[in-house]
């Protein structure tokens, strides 16, 4: 009984620390592949940081693919399918940060800013009718 007590207070003590950035080795480790659909959309990212990032996309078999480097005040967007995952890391002076997966849910565009908080080195997304 005292084990049973001891793995729950273990698992809510997990779910209540907050989540801290994750690092560009992060970003490839966790990539999760994108599935096979065939329903088209888009995906637009927009840089709102005082830095670049990259955007990656995960293919089928979880490896991330390379597809823009975005400088700060720039956007870049690309055709592509309903529920593909994409990711951005973010190049600072400390270090870079990923953020993802981030993906578009159905046939309307997603809309992705990308932040970054200096305070709390960490990337922010902000997104209309995406998923993240």
């Amino acid at each position: 009984m005292n084990f049973r007590l001891f793995l729950s207070a273990s698992a809510l003590t997990l779910l209540l620390l907050p989540a801290s950035p994750l690092k560009a080795d992060d970003c490839v480790a966790g990539a999760a592949s994108s599935p096979e659909t065939n329903i088209p959309t888009g995906i637009r990212f927009h840089n709102d940081t005082a830095y670049a990032f990259r955007i990656y996309w995960a293919d089928f078999e979880g490896n991330l693919r390379e597809y823009a480097l975005v400088q700060p005040g720039e956007e870049s967007g690309f055709q592509t399918y309903v529920h593909h995952r994409w990711f951005v890391e973010v190049y600072t002076p400390e270090g870079s940060y990923c953020a993802g997966p981030i993906s578009a849910p159905d046939t309307e565009t997603c809309d992705m800013r990308v932040l970054f908080d200096n305070h709390d080195p960490s990337v922010g997304l902000d997104g209309g009718y995406c998923d993240y």
